[in-house]
């Protein structure tokens, strides 16, 4: 028996199958496979009990994994203490993400892990989803944080349908028409997109393009124009000239601080925007930069909308 083997039947009963294990661990679905195999003729029993789709654990198997945890915490520890003593390189962390305003629940995260890995160093880079993706292509990011936007009651794609990504979902939040406290729409308690034909928009600038291709879209399905009126180049503009009742905006309200002194009202059959995180599906991906994938995977699994 060594850590290899008993770093696969860990990752394996966490993950729940042989395939995200060996994403998690950078190896092949193959060598994760032997690993577990060979360990489990070495101990006489099965850990695992295997089907066509899934993988579940033993009675042996569920022991096995509660003392291995233990003993890779405590090697994990070592490392730790070893690599102190003998680095002080800092590896270097390039983040890009859209814009999430004060409600930035990606912050707590990058905190934590920061508290965990203290010679780490993080640049962040805020952008728009396209820009942020050729970034992403180009090495000059490691991690991006983007967006699709879409009606969950349609199909639709994820970036994680892409193979040169690896991608998950953290945050889906639903679209509201947003309006000055003077408009009169102020105390309506819902909207329909029929109701918004001939209301003036102010919307980001066109390099917003997802946003930009959703809304003019979903817009002509009613039969119905897109009128934009005025383009800002962020969106802290736009909720400043929503205000001002130049115009009305469509946006996640997560972006929407509360001085802003504006109404934000549910949009029926609207869209949500489904933000997540992507990094290269590499196999040869930095270990920080795999660290920080799996780390915010797992904080998003276990607290969900608590972050």
């Amino acid at each position: 028996m060594d850590i290899e083997q008993i770093k696969c039947v860990v990752a394996v009963a966490r993950c729940g199958t042989f395939l995200e294990a060996a994403f998690q661990l950078n190896r092949s679905q193959s060598s994760v496979s032997k690993n577990v195999r060979r360990l489990e003729e070495e101990l006489g029993i099965s850990l695992f009990e295997r089907t066509t789709r899934k993988v579940a654990l033993t009675p042996a198997g569920e022991d096995f994994v509660a003392y291995g945890e233990q003993i890779l915490t405590a090697y994990e520890c070592i490392l730790n203490s070893v690599d102190r003593h003998l680095h002080t390189e800092v590896n270097n962390l390039n983040i890009g993400s859209i814009y999430f305003g004060l409600n930035n629940r990606l912050a707590p995260m990058i905190a934590r892990f920061l508290k965990l890995h203290p010679t780490m160093e993080i640049d962040m880079k805020e952008g728009t989803t396209t820009p942020l993706l050729k970034s992403l292509r180009t090495r000059e990011l490691d991690v991006v944080f983007v967006s699709s936007m879409y009606n969950p009651e349609t199909e639709h794609s994820h970036f994680a349908d892409e193979p040169e990504f690896r991608a998950f979902s953290c945050f889906k939040d639903p679209y509201y028409v947003i309006v000055s406290r003077n408009h009169r729409f102020a105390n309506r308690k819902s909207l329909s997109y029929p109701e918004l034909a001939g209301e003036s928009f102010i919307a980001t600038d066109r390099t917003m393009d997802v946003y930009h291709t959703a809304m003019q879209k979903t817009f002509a399905s009613y039969g119905i124009p897109f009128n934009i009126i005025m383009y800002c180049t962020n969106i802290r503009s736009v909720l400043h000239m929503v205000s001002q009742n130049v115009g009305i905006a469509i946006l996640s309200k997560q972006v929407v601080e509360e001085d802003d002194d504006l109404c934000m009202i549910p949009l029926e059959d609207g869209m949500i925007r489904d933000t997540q995180m992507l990094v290269l599906n590499d196999r040869k991906l930095a270990p920080h930069i795999r660290a920080f994938y799996l780390f915010v995977k797992e904080q998003i699994q276990t607290y969900g909308d608590a972050i």
